[in-house]
């Protein structure tokens, strides 16, 4: 890789580094937005990208504790998703509707 390559990966490892000196001081919304930023580096993982063992420390150590986090708040089902309930509701299909999923995996409904 390049120059900048080399100080996006120092920088990201400083960031979990750090991450992990502060895990005890992180509120809530902090663990939310530290389990979208792990997931956004398990999709760059799988194009191909690299990360500093520090990201897989901090997956490791926290991410149980951060999903939880994110999967904890509240969901509400958006007007899209009544519409289309309706909409199938009203065609006479012999379908179960869940309106709100949350995938286990990820924490989004």
């Amino acid at each position: 890789g390049n120059g900048m390559d080399r100080f996006l990966f120092d920088l990201i490892d400083r960031l979990a580094a750090r991450v992990l000196e502060i895990r005890d001081k992180l509120t809530l919304e902090a663990k939310r937005q530290l389990h979208q930023w792990l997931l956004s580096c398990d999709l760059d993982l799988v194009s191909g990208a690299s990360f500093p063992s520090s990201v897989s420390c901090v997956k490791q150590e926290m991410g149980e504790e951060c999903l939880l986090a994110f999967s904890g708040q509240a969901t509400h089902e958006s007007q899209l998703q009544r519409e289309v309930a309706a909409a199938v509701r009203s065609a006479g299909l012999e379908v179960e509707i869940e309106e709100e999923y949350r995938d286990a995996r990820s924490g989004y409904s």
